[in-house]
């Protein structure tokens, strides 16, 4: 009987500590979600970004976790009253407040987002309102975060390289980051081969040497819904070379998509690249060097022009001379993503990362319409450098660009389901139908009639 009691006093013991720790744990990050808190350590950025995220997007499923937790606490007789047990109470009472607040400032995206598709209205004569608590959409969104369509048809892990490619890389890197060379298609139901739909070109971010191509967010989701032509692109994550092979990886994808999309319903004259973090760094590098040879080693004569480019908490400055990152992107840059010898700081490469990044690559004249979306609390990419983007673009370039700041957005807040997430998205949604869903539908008598991919090749 002893060995009983002193069981349960052990559970309830441990209970009440995790709960204690919770609690703590959630008004740290509650404080670091509201404030944007940085330290000057890269990792333990990613990890206080990935975590405040949850509760800057999430806050009531957050508030409503936490208050089961309590009450079962409590039914079960874990807490006895005691001054620690009254403490963690004012403590869940205070972090509840910071919820809530967060909650309220996640719906403030409905109101920057709705006068955006009102100056849209403007040009398209099609006014849209976003939802609100009066709509189904809403509350469907809201009880059901991972409510996505499942209207389409996924192809997976469709290689991109050329058999001259491959035996390069398979020499080089090995077969894992060949594997990696590969893109997947989501091809809504209503869509057929040669209905010539626009082609939503997306490149998943993870600092160029991470993430996964199957990440795909509600921007892709909505688009599909739009029967759009998704093509979700992988690249290699770990190569002896280093950087840009990535980038070089993703304009290989772009030759093959603009060869083979027309099979799956694409049109290859009317592609949008974007891409989040990293992979949106490189979006807005495939808008700004196409058909530059350096760029497509061994298929220099391709065209890779694209129509547009939507950066999501891009990258756009590699340099960052004003030290504005809170921790030292440009050394880990050169170190650990392009593999570079000698200081991050030497004129070499320092004229290396200018060369990558975005923001020095603007030139006059033509180019293709940009939308730059971007938290004003993210810490991993910081706000200021976008800022200075965009007014360089517009200045320099007579191509549009659409710049909107997201207040209390996170880095890569995007990627969950929540309202400000909604309502970013479909703004952004707005914008790409805007500008590129405006082609003619394609005969019928002279569509392909193509109904499955068997095999595709390159002439060496």
């Amino acid at each position: 009987m002893a060995l009983i009691d002193l069981g349960m006093y052990l559970a309830k013991s441990t209970w009440a500590v995790s709960y204690a720790a919770a609690s703590f744990v959630t008004l740290v990050l509650s404080w670091v979600a509201i404030t944007g808190a940085a330290t000057r350590n890269r990792k333990i950025n990613i990890v206080l970004c990935v975590l405040s995220n949850q509760l800057s997007e999430l806050p009531l499923s957050i508030m409503c976790t936490d208050a089961c937790f309590y009450t079962w606490l409590h039914l079960t007789g874990t807490f006895q009253e005691s001054l620690l047990v009254r403490f963690f109470y004012y403590t869940n009472i205070i972090t509840a407040v910071g919820l809530l607040y967060l909650s309220r400032r996640s719906f403030e995206v409905q109101a920057l987002g709705q006068k955006f598709l009102d100056q849209l209205a403007k040009e398209s004569k099609e006014w849209i309102e976003l939802p609100g608590p009066t709509t189904a959409r809403f509350w469907q969104q809201l009880l059901n975060p991972f409510l996505w369509s499942g209207d389409y048809t996924l192809y997976e892990n469709i290689p991109y390289w050329t058999p001259k490619e491959q035996l390069s890389v398979l020499e080089s890197d090995g077969w894992e980051s060949a594997a990696e060379m590969s893109l997947d298609i989501y091809k809504p139901h209503t869509v057929e081969g040669g209905d010539d739909r626009p082609v939503l070109f997306y490149i998943h971010g993870g600092e160029w040497t991470a993430g996964s191509k199957k990440i795909i967010g509600p921007l892709l989701t909505e688009m599909i819904s739009q029967d759009w032509i998704v093509v979700a692109v992988g690249y290699r994550l770990s190569t002896k070379a280093g950087y840009p092979t990535q980038l070089l990886d993703c304009k290989r994808a772009l030759r093959w998509v603009k060869d083979e999309i027309r099979i799956f319903g694409g049109n290859p004259n009317n592609i949008i690249v974007a891409g989040d973090s990293a992979g949106g760094h490189m979006a807005c590098m495939l808008a700004l060097t196409p058909n530059q040879p350096e760029y497509q080693p061994g298929f220099e004569d391709v065209d890779t022009t694209v129509q547009g480019c939507l950066g999501l908490s891009a990258i756009v400055d590699l340099v960052d001379m004003n030290n504005i990152c809170n921790h030292d992107g440009r050394g880990r840059f050169i170190r650990d993503v392009a593999k570079r010898e000698g200081s991050p700081d030497s004129a070499d490469n320092i004229k290396f990362l200018s060369e990558h990044s975005p923001r020095f690559r603007i030139k006059g004249g033509a180019g293709v319409p940009f939308m730059i979306v971007h938290g004003d609390l993210d810490t991993l990419t910081p706000v200021q450098n976008t800022r200075a983007f965009v007014n360089e673009f517009r200045n320099k370039s007579n191509a549009s660009m659409t710049y909107l700041e997201i207040p209390g957005g996170h880095h890569c807040f995007h990627l969950i389901s929540s309202p400000r997430s909604w309502y970013t998205v479909i703004s952004a949604g707005q914008w790409l139908t805007h500008h590129f869903d405006n082609v003619a539908p394609v005969d019928a008598a002279k569509k392909l009639q193509v109904h499955e991919i068997v095999e595709w090749g390159w002439t060496v």
